[in-house]
């Protein structure tokens, strides 16, 4: 039987680092990991916020799954959550910081089970445990962009539509399906929670072919298609993502 035993990054064993970045590393398409607002700003998310970040210990000491967060202060209504979703609060968390803003937020940036441990309920667990942070904290809620496990199967379809979708007579997406029962607030669609450019050779080693002509193309795991423009040599992909809240 698997212990509920949370610490902190700053408890981890240098065994338990290294699958805790074994868990990032394939809970996410490359085009994910190379997030330019991710690759600049999260060592920083560790280093000013590591009583923010949360591990899931077995009770053979090995990592189940963590969540990490970012305090940030947000004073607008909730519904103007920013469209640049998860880009936008891990900037916002990070700046804040460094200009002694007071946070009254705590964003949820991702939460990840690695592959072991996965569809055993853990990450119930995980958000369970959240929830009891913020009830016992300054913060005013806690709000996630989560990323549908299942929207890349329909690059096409709007987020919107694919918020929509049934089946057997419930929401289609596992983990939006997962935070519903957990308690969670649906807010709205974040178009552009993750925007990443670059030139031709970037997206020709994103896509591991040889990009000729200008068009939509789809990265593995990607919610939406990048756009390529091949005369002005650069690429541009706006991933979706769905804001909910925890009060």
């Amino acid at each position: 039987m698997l212990m509920n035993n949370f610490i902190y990054l700053s408890e981890l064993s240098p065994q338990q680092v290294k699958e805790y970045r074994q868990g990032v590393s394939e809970a996410f398409p490359k085009l994910t990991l190379m997030s330019p607002t991710s690759l600049k700003y999260f060592p920083r998310v560790e280093s000013y916020f590591p009583q923010f970040q949360y591990y899931l210990i077995s009770d053979r000491a090995e990592v189940i799954g963590f969540m990490n967060t970012v305090p940030f202060h947000f004073s607008g209504p909730i519904s103007e959550l920013s469209d640049n979703g998860w880009d936008w609060m891990l900037a916002k968390g990070i700046t804040d910081y460094e200009q002694n803003i007071e946070p009254n937020y705590l964003g949820g940036l991702q939460i990840i089970i690695r592959k072991e441990f996965q569809s055993q309920g853990f990450s119930k667990k995980i958000i369970s445990y959240a929830k009891q942070v913020i009830k016992n904290s300054r913060f005013n809620n806690l709000v996630i962009p989560i990323r549908p496990t299942k929207k890349f199967e329909y690059p096409s379809m709007s987020m919107d539509d694919y918020m929509s979708l049934k089946s057997e007579n419930k929401i289609f997406d596992p983990w939006i399906r997962t935070h519903i029962k957990s308690g969670a607030e649906v807010i709205k669609v974040c178009n552009n929670a993750m925007n990443i450019k670059g030139d031709i050779p970037f997206w020709e080693s994103i896509l591991e072919t040889s990009i000729i002509t200008s068009g939509k193309y789809l990265p593995y795991g990607a919610l939406n298609f990048a756009v390529i423009n091949v005369e002005n040599n650069v690429g541009e992909y706006r991933e979706p993502n769905i804001w909910i809240k925890y009060d």
